[in-house]
Parts: structure tokens; sequence; C-alpha cells
């Protein structure tokens, strides 16, 4: 049928192959079927179509793909799934009056004019995540991330939230991305034997990861928490069975918040509706709710539109701030179990986000509070 509503083009920009390729299919699932929802919505003004760039994992490939998405005239950007992504394309999305729409958990301390952030940022996720395992397993901690700002900048302030807790950081490790051969570190844990590890490793090396640790704990009779703010159902299938690790999470969403959307989701087919698919598809609806209100695709206006309406969406109401572009997120902790997440523990509100940490106070919500003294750097083999 021929369809004669004006039509506006969109960009999705996400890598479905290499070692990060399941949080971008999921995130670009979330993105498909929300644009057919929204095309197959007769009172919409506009029809969306949307120009699909995959960078496959390659860090040069942003920047190619956002060109050829700015060259076609696209304003609105969907995706990146890396903090390293994103930064790669903000000086192009700067110079050309366009905007990212960033629905992935990050590290914190950016705004830009250009980006709108609707993943969590450390006080949404990474803090009540810290302060949950204080205040259930215990004081002793591992910090590991993949090298580069994601994993540098989390532990950097799991750190100083730990240290003003007065909790030990036993060590603090990073390897590159994709990497997979954790025996060395597996050894150290088994030996230390923290109260919980903090995961910041990303993608194929996290998978690699946990099943190491696990089959280590499994021998040794050890039930280790192992914490991450960036471990969805999308990823479940690679991680696989967990017989000993205790495996924690922090977001916005997971199915176990909305069993409906994830049963109306499989009308398009199989899906794990996960914080990277819930977010993707929360962003291309906010943009088409605005842009149905406005009557004007530019990103200035679509901002203005959202900085003074908050907006219904599947990870709650939305309203972008117009002072940091980020929005006001529910916090869930949840718990993996039987091969599903299930909530533990979620705040009593929406927590409106603080990207540079200057109004939370790290000492919040966790019980025998320490002054905090120097700080004592530990070498581990």
């Amino acid at each position: 049928m021929f369809d004669a509503r004006p039509v506006v083009t969109v960009g999705f920009l996400l890598s479905t192959e290499g070692t990060y390729r399941r949080m971008g299919r999921g995130a670009l699932q979330g993105l498909q079927d929300a644009l057919a929802e929204l095309n197959a919505e007769a009172d919409r003004n506009v029809r969306l179509e949307a120009i699909c760039v995959d960078p496959r994992g390659e860090p040069a490939e942003y920047s190619r793909g956002v060109a050829r998405l700015l060259a076609a005239g696209v304003k609105h950007v969907f995706g990146t799934t890396l903090s390293a992504s994103r930064k790669e394309i903000i000086p192009d999305l700067d110079q050309h009056g366009a905007l990212l729409w960033y629905s992935s958990p990050y590290e914190g301390f950016e705004s830009s004019e250009s980006v709108l952030y609707l993943g969590g940022c450390p006080n949404q996720t990474l803090l009540p995540l810290l302060r949950y395992a204080l205040a259930h397993f215990g004081r002793r901690a591992f910090l590991l991330g993949s090298n580069y700002v994601w994993g540098w900048e989390s532990n950097r302030i799991a750190r100083e939230v730990l240290e003003a807790n007065g909790a030990q950081v036993l060590g603090e490790k990073y390897w590159h991305l994709g990497a997979t051969g954790f025996e060395p570190l597996v050894e150290t844990l088994m030996r230390e034997q923290p109260a919980f590890v903090l995961n910041n490793l990303v993608g194929e090396s996290s998978y690699a990861f946990l099943k190491q640790l696990d089959h280590a704990c499994a021998g040794k009779g050890l039930r280790l928490p192992v914490l991450s703010c960036n471990l969805t159902e999308a990823e479940l299938d690679a991680v696989g069975p967990m017989h000993a690790l205790r495996l924690l999470s922090c977001g916005p969403f997971f199915e176990a918040l909305d069993p409906g959307f994830r049963a109306r989701q499989q009308a398009h087919g199989p899906r794990r509706c996960s914080h990277y698919y819930a977010g993707a598809y929360a962003a291309l609806r906010l943009f088409a709710d605005a842009l149905q209100a406005c009557g004007d695709a530019t990103p200035a206006a679509i901002c203005e539109h959202l900085h003074g309406h908050a907006m219904a969406s599947v990870l709650g109401n939305l309203s972008v701030s117009p002072r940091n572009h980020h929005s006001a997120l529910g916090s869930h902790i949840a718990e993996l179990r039987q091969g599903n997440f299930e909530i533990v523990h979620s705040a009593a509100q929406p927590l409106a986000a603080d990207p540079y940490l200057t109004v939370t106070d790290l000492h919040a919500g966790v019980a025998d509070r320490h002054v905090r003294g120097a700080t004592h750097l530990r070498i581990v083999k």
C-alpha cells in the first residue's frame, strides 16, 4: 500500500560483529522493532526510514560510518555501544548539528549537546550496585576491566566509593578487548578470595572470564559474587549456566520488570529484551513521540520539546535535563538465577543523573561509615 506520509530518515550505527556484537545486536533489534511498530501506527504524521551502518567493532569504522550517515542528511543517529565509539563521533556530530541517541550504560563525566544519554551513568548504576555489595557481601573487593575508558573510569569511581566506605581494594587489572585467557587472574582470585569482584570486562572477554572463574570456584566449593553494570539478558546464552558464581547486574531495565513488554515483543520473533534492546527501543519511540508533538525534526526542536515534557516509555517517564542531556532513570539490581535475572533491589524512585558526581554522597546508603584516610595502593602479582 502506498504511504503518502513525509519521510524522516534516521541512522542506526551499531556493531553486530566483533567482540561486543551481542550488545549491538540487541540494540539493533530494539530499533528495528520500534521502527516497524511506529510505521504501522496510522496516526503518525511521518514515516521513518533508517540507514543502517555496521562498523563491525572496528574503531575507525565509526568515523566512516557516521560520515556516511551525515552525508545522507541524517540528523538523528541511534547507537554506538562502547564509550570509545561514542567519543569517536562526537566531533562529527558537533560540526554537522546532528544528535546521537545513546542508550548504553556509560562511565559518566561527559555532557555533550550533541548526545542524549539514556542508558544510565554511575550514580544510577554503579554506585547502587556497590552499596548493595558492601551491605550484603563484605568489604574486600577486586576490580577488573577492559582496557579502555569504560573500565578505567568505572574502576576509578569504584575505588573512590569503596575506600570512602572503609573497604579494601585487593587489586585492579585490565585486559585488551577480546582477550580470553584469564588463568593468572583466576589463580589470584582463588588465593585472595575477595568478598566480591567488580567485572568491567566487555563482550567475549567477560564471558570467557566468567566461565573460567565459575569452573575454579565450583572446584573449591566457593560462591563468589561478581558484579557488573553491563551484563544483560542479551548475553546470557554466551555466558552459559553458572554453577558457583553469583552474577549481579544493575540497570534501568530487566525483563522481570515488565514481562508483558517481553511477551508483546515476541510478535516480532524470539527476543531477549535486554537493557540494550529496551533502551534503543525507547530512544526511537521517544524521538518519534517528540517529533509527533512538535512537528519539527531538527535536533534543536526535538531537544527543546524533551527538555520540557516527560514522555512515557518502557523505561518509565523520561525527561531530558537541559543542563546535562541525561534523564532520571529507574535503578534496579538483579541476580542471575536459573538462567534469568531476578530483581533483588529497586530504588524507591527514579534517580536523577549526576554524571560528574558533584552532588552524590559517596557514603550514602552504606552502614558503619568510615572516616576516609590515605589511599593505600597494593601491588597484586
